[in-house]
């Protein structure tokens, strides 16, 4: 049941009527017509101003006026300002600009004085001719304007306000111009006799002339204004969930958000620490931040429906609230400011992804970082850089160390970096007098000292700095970061300086390259570029500006990439399937890449791979949210350099692995993926995994068809298993595994990726030369080039108006775009009659 509220008898606060002494009408202001009159409540507290007739009381300079006054209020709460805006012409800051004279049933008074931008100061005027309205930043200290701080609608509202959505209250600084909020400056003053009847108040001015709009007197025992810190609320919703409808309402104070509580991490696990946990359907408990005077009501809603309504004293006094169709928590309010180093077994700092919350599921964000990203998912191309949300769990990348407030007593901390440390998942104790947390990360794997880096082929949206911390965080190498074209919004452009960006210890390197895109065409990504390849998108939406013309394709494209010694990545193999058959004919594409686990995808690079194409596999993320941590899927290639241009030779001669969590290790007669191995009758095969996450099995797979499944054992942290296999003719090897089990658990990014690695294939042919064909794959590529060289003369845009001369500068624009796949359906016609 809702507890009683007592204010039962006489009112709280009792706002006077001024209608006998207000003599002024509204015109005294700048905008009369922004200024609300009438009965208001500011602050939670009531207010009667006048009419516009009689809309303020105005005292001359040298002039006084009274106002009767009664009761033994605690409190009275003045509405006032001054009207000549001396503080902005020379005037001195604590100047005696007035005074209250306090007139009690005894024949006593007290005088307060009223100091210029202390207790009063200028009502706000437009400063049409400044560029900064002189008001801002110069309201009295020890008194309120009468614009209160609004939380703005959490999901939706107008464009331009979405920077003022993102700070949570309507904010004027936003606004351009800038716009009046406020009239009058709400002054509590302490009444130093309340044992006294009072009679009368006099107002007197000195220098400046006086305003009085309005006088509210309070009988409770507490300061009308709260100066409470915010702390959380628990709000359990019962026979429903938390939604973003949610929210508790305060008259005298604020709230937040009402977001979800998290899940208990050391709760039926479902992944390693670190790495997110899914997001439940429905959830019953939410938490908010309050503020609010021990008389405010609180009242918890569901859109438009009443949960329940409760005093914020009570709440404080009894910590836990029954309501109608909810129940109200407050949790311990113990904190200490706590500074966390993680370490590696050395000792030194070590960058890392890291999280806390409470034992109540309350996140609890290093300070600089989110607690819940774009309050509660739904990001792309927003809070990209720093923060990362799994599922329920928002993480924050640290360089080492971070500090914030954490709860006295057990907290739940999680830290991951990459694949090859050991991830934490525990609960520590902070003690009352604790202001130092130190943890240590421990290195399980080193593919570094196989002679392997890391690097993520796709990420977007991204600063270069940005991409650096999440990728040092991550164990992660190299960070591609890749400038694109969205229609009319671009992306990365002032990233790009045609050179790799390298970290302070020369371990990560961060380049920004393209996703060139055409939305029939395909995508590809050009890494490694020493000049921009313009343009970045053509032929039109969605990935060029609306109605755009065709202006390039894939393949003069990757000529250009290639001409700069660059790496050309067919993005998101196979799709959008258009220019894919055409690129790989021509032998245009250095690798394709997976950004996750699909049956239809990787049937398709089986069968180009079956058709005798060798090519590459390699893995990124396409990265466009703060859902996806930069290297959920990565390629791991040989790079004896240990650098950026190094890790691209790999990707070229093929010496490459996927994985979204496991190491997989491929060898055939000791050579590496990539290897092209003849005259061979036999061939040893190794196959050796090395994880952090939970593996089902590995498979062994043979020109697309698997040839032994080895079953991993639970909880095993590594396998290996080794077979001699006969050769007939042309076959390639590769190894894939698969986290347990392969339906699930997956990961908890935005796109649910499946935990798995794949490694390119190892090519062994029994004859002198290795050679595939398959007649059925180079038909249906035909049939694919001569469809997209259809689309390009019969459907894409490619009239323009007037005189046009095209970036390439040929005069047969047609021909130009066309010839490409006239080049590869020669290739192809050419490979089938080879094979007769």
């Amino acid at each position: 049941m809702t507890p009683s509220l007592p204010r039962g008898g006489a009112p709280d606060y009792r706002p006077l009527d001024l209608t006998g002494v207000a003599d002024t009408a509204v015109d005294v202001f700048e905008d009369p017509d922004d200024v609300r009159l009438g009965t208001r409540v500011l602050h939670g507290l009531p207010f009667r101003f006048g009419d516009r007739e009689r809309a303020v009381l105005l005292v001359p300079p040298a002039g006084s006026a009274r106002v009767p006054v009664d009761g033994q209020p605690t409190w009275l709460v003045f509405a006032h300002a001054l009207l000549e805006p001396e503080l902005f012409e020379g005037g001195r800051v604590g100047q005696e600009v007035g005074a209250y004279r306090l007139e009690y049933a005894d024949g006593t008074t007290v005088t307060r004085p009223l100091r210029q931008r202390f207790e009063i100061g200028p009502t706000p005027r437009r400063w049409d001719d400044r560029p900064l309205p002189l008001d801002w930043g110069q309201t009295p200290l020890l008194a309120r304007n009468d614009a209160e701080h609004v939380l703005m609608n959490r999901s939706c509202g107008r464009y331009d306000e979405a920077g003022a959505r993102l700070v949570g209250i309507d904010d004027p600084q936003s606004r351009v111009p800038y716009v009046l909020p406020y009239r009058f400056y709400l002054w509590a003053m302490e009444n130093p006799r309340p044992d006294l009847e009072l009679t009368g108040l006099v107002a007197e001015a000195r220098g400046a002339s006086l305003i009085l709009g309005a006088l509210t007197l309070s009988d409770l025992d507490e300061e009308p204004f709260t100066r409470t810190v915010a702390r959380e609320v628990l709000v359990e919703v019962r026979d429903g969930g938390v939604t973003e409808s949610l929210e508790l309402r305060v008259d005298r104070g604020t709230a937040s958000y009402v977001l979800r509580t998290v899940p208990d991490v050391e709760a039926a696990p479902e992944l390693p620490g670190g790495w997110g946990r899914s997001r439940p359907e429905v959830w019953s408990t939410g938490y908010t931040k309050v503020s609010a005077s021990p008389s405010a009501t609180v009242t918890v809603r569901d859109g438009d429906t009443v949960l329940g309504t409760l005093r914020w004293g009570d709440l404080v006094e009894r910590g836990v609230l029954t309501l109608d169709r909810c129940t109200v928590r407050l949790p311990g309010a113990d904190q200490n400011w706590v500074r966390t180093t993680v370490r590696d077994e050395t000792g030194e700092p070590v960058a890392c992804r890291i999280r806390f919350q409470s034992t109540d599921g309350i996140p609890l964000a290093p300070y600089g970082h989110h607690a819940h990203i774009n309050s509660d998912g739904g990001t792309w191309n927003l809070d990209i850089g720093g923060d990362v949300r799994l599922g329920s769990y928002t993480y924050a990348a640290i360089d080492g160390a971070c500090e914030g407030w954490l709860p006295t007593g057990p907290v739940q901390v999680e830290v991951a970096r990459g694949f090859e440390y050991e991830p934490i998942r525990e609960t520590v104790t902070i003690a009352p007098d604790q202001t130092e947390l130190d943890l240590v990360l421990t290195r399980r794997f080193s593919a570094r000292d196989r002679g392997y880096l890391s690097g993520d082929t796709h990420v977007h949206f991204m600063s270069t700095q940005g991409a650096e911390l999440e990728a040092r965080a991550e164990d992660l190498q190299v960070a591609n970061l890749l400038l694109a074209q969205w229609g009319e919004h671009f992306t990365n452009t002032e990233e790009f300086t045609g050179r790799p960006h390298v970290s302070h210890d020369r371990r990560t390197t961060v380049y920004a390259g393209q996703e060139n895109r055409t939305n029939m065409l395909g995508h590809i990504n050009l890494l490694g570029l020493r000049k921009p390849i313009m343009p970045w998108s053509t032929g039109g939406s969605e990935e060029d500006e609306l109605g755009g013309g065709l202006a390039t394709t894939l393949s003069h494209w990757a000529d250009e990439c290639h001409a700069q010694g660059g790496t050309v990545v067919l993005a998101h193999f196979p799709v959008p399937y258009g220019e894919t058959a055409a690129l790989l004919a021509t032998g245009r594409l250095d690798a394709v890449e997976t950004i996750a686990y699909d049956e239809y995808n990787i049937t398709e690079y089986y069968r180009y791979l079956n058709a005798g194409f060798r090519v590459p596999l390699v893995g990124g993320t396409d990265k466009m949210t703060s859902e996806v941590p930069v290297g959920l899927v990565r390629t791991y290639a040989a790079a004896g350099g240990g650098d950026y241009e190094s890790w691209c030779e790999g990707i070229r001669r093929g010496d490459t692995m996927v994985s979204s969590g496991p190491l997989l290790w491929l060898r055939v007669d000791g050579q590496p993926p990539g290897t092209l191995l003849t005259g061979r009758a036999s061939v040893h095969v190794e196959v050796e995994l090395e994880t952090i996450f939970p593996v089902e099995r590995i498979e062994l797979v043979r020109n697309g068809e698997v040839i032994r499944t080895e079953p991993v054992g639970s909880g095993a942290t590594g396998h290996r298993f080794g077979l001699t296999v006969e050769t007939d003719g042309s076959e390639w090897f590769a190894a894939r595994c698969f986290g347990a089990a392969d339906a699930g658990p997956r990961h908890a990014d935005t796109w649910s990726r499946p935990v798995f690695a794949h490694t390119s294939p190892v090519y062994v042919s029994s004859r002198p030369v290795y050679e595939r064909h398959d007649a059925e794959v180079l038909t249906t590529m035909l049939a694919m080039i001569d469809g997209a060289r259809r689309h390009v003369t019969e459907q894409a845009r490619t009239r323009w108006a007037g005189t046009v001369r095209h970036r390439h500068g040929e005069g047969d624009h047609l021909a130009y775009l066309t010839r490409p796949f006239d080049e590869a359906s020669a290739a192809l016609r050419d490979r089938l009659d080879r094979h007769g």
